[in-house]
């Protein structure tokens, strides 16, 4: 018995310290770990940080092909009677169509078996109310890509195109033309129902007079386009110079190519063409956004907002409520997707009242282009005069800084010192006074050199304005100096 208890308590003690040597182990092992916590590598911004609208960028897609199925086994018939013996009415629309020289096989591909078997088997035909719309496309392409400059070639690579819209959805090839359509139109000729649409064509060929009396196969912008995009009929509603449909004659495909991208002058050259002469963009062109590349639409929403706000901000300073003009500038937030320093900086102790809501940029600044800077005035002490007129002078005894440039000493969007100061007030007259040190013609008062006594020297130098109060001029000299500036 005494043998057995000796042999049982080591394997006891054992177990016990395996598991005592593998929790040692564990935590050895968490300590040593190579694992540690990361902070994160973007800006993590507050949610309440204001941005415009991106910037406008054209999005790029692949060119899209796809393959048009085959019927097995199928050949052409090239008889269009036959096809009228159970489709004699679009056979008859064929007569005034645009597409009235083509057989029916062009589009729905060879018809033998369709035939055969009178229509009774699916699959047999290629059918527009089956096909998906890429395979739809590309049987309309067959023609209509037969140079760079036609509306197909640039189909390809449009938005439409890779969400899956074929051109049926938009043209219906069956809109019947007024007979006695003559065989030709001269290039320029407005399309019926006074819509212009854009043409591709060179202006020395002559267009096919369908091309004018067809509607576009019954594809007239704005109203297809409502079909997919229902919340721009808004525009159409509501009255003023960018009303689609209104006095200026704007509609989608004013800016907007339906067969391929947004037409890059509708950024800012078809802006210009109205806005030039006598309106405040006359100066855009020497602008220093339009050196930065900054179009119009970057800053002016081409679809803004039309709603009336049911909410309004309201704070302890002002009631902000949103503009509804068309096109209008959210400012300052528009701005701030360019210039966030100046958004920081107006967030220091010390700014002019943005955030507020009693300025916004445009008090000062011309977006289009004015002057240098972009202000609103030819200096810079014009512009701040406009406020603080108590600055302008004239004084008899004048601070050439003050009349040269007011920011100098001040930075007009925010700072940490008081009074929008550069640095604050000591600092920044030192820059360029030398202090009360008589021996070294700084100004200071003859036989008292303040350097030289410390604690004159902390009561003279915490604040210059303690005593030179009238710092931007005076009309009163000084007790020692004419320009001391004092009260």
């Amino acid at each position: 018995m005494h043998v057995v208890r000796r042999l049982k308590r080591p394997v006891r003690l054992s177990s016990v310290g395996l598991v005592i040597l593998a929790l040692l182990f564990l935590g050895i092992a968490s300590c040593t770990s190579s694992h540690r916590p990361t902070r994160r590598a973007e800006t993590n911004l507050d949610p309440g940080f204001p941005k415009g609208n991106d910037f406008f960028n054209q999005k790029n897609y692949g060119r899209l092909q796809v393959a048009v199925p085959e019927i097995p086994d199928a050949e052409l018939v090239d008889d269009d009677e036959l096809c009228a013996t159970c489709h004699a009415a679009y056979v008859k629309a064929y007569e005034n169509n645009v597409h009235r020289g083509d057989s029916c096989e062009s589009c729905h591909g060879p018809a033998s078996r369709h035939l055969e078997t009178r229509g009774k088997e699916p699959g047999l035909i290629l059918s527009f109310k089956t096909l998906p719309g890429p395979q739809q496309a590309e049987l309309c392409l067959k023609c209509h890509e037969e140079n760079t400059c036609a509306p197909g070639a640039r189909w390809r690579t449009s938005v439409h195109a890779h969400q899956g819209l074929a051109c049926a959805h938009c043209h219906t090839s069956h809109y019947n033309v007024p007979p006695g359509t003559p065989a030709t139109t001269e290039p320029g000729m407005a399309a019926s129902g006074g819509l212009l649409q854009p043409v591709s064509y060179q202006e020395d060929d002559a267009l096919p007079s369908l091309l004018g009396t067809s509607n576009a196969l019954n594809a007239n912008a704005p109203y297809i386009c409502y079909k997919c995009h229902c919340d721009m009929a808004q525009y159409q509603q509501i009255a003023g110079p960018h009303q689609i449909c209104g006095p200026n004659g704007f509609n989608c495909t004013t800016c907007h190519d339906s067969h391929g991208k947004t037409y890059p002058r509708s950024r800012k050259e078809l802006c210009l063409e109205c806005h030039s002469a006598g309106s405040p963009t006359m100066a855009f062109h020497s602008s220093i956004h339009n050196a930065a590349g900054v179009a119009c639409t970057d800053c002016h929403n081409p679809h803004p907002r039309t709603d009336v706000p049911q909410v309004v901000n309201i704070s302890h300073t002002n009631v902000k409520r949103q503009q509804r003009l068309m096109m209008s500038v959210g400012d300052p937030e528009v701005c701030y997707k360019c210039h966030p320093q100046i958004y920081g900086k107006n967030a220091l102790p010390s700014h002019h009242p943005i955030k507020e809501g009693k300025m916004v940029c445009s008090d000062c600044h011309d977006g289009h282009g004015q002057g240098e800077g972009n202000l609103k005035a030819d200096r810079v002490n014009d512009l701040c005069w406009k406020c603080h007129a108590d600055k302008q002078g004239p004084f008899v005894y004048e601070h050439p800084p003050v009349t040269e440039n007011c920011a100098i000493c001040h930075d007009p969007h925010g700072s940490v010192a008081n009074n929008l100061l550069r640095q604050p007030a000591t600092f920044l007259c030192l820059r360029c006074h030398t202090g009360h040190q008589h021996h070294h013609g700084g100004g200071g008062a003859a036989g008292n050199n303040i350097d030289g006594n410390l604690d004159n020297s902390l009561g003279f130098y915490t604040d210059c304005t303690i005593c030179h109060t009238q710092i931007h001029g005076s009309d009163t000299p000084g007790p020692v100096r004419h320009h001391d500036f004092m009260r």
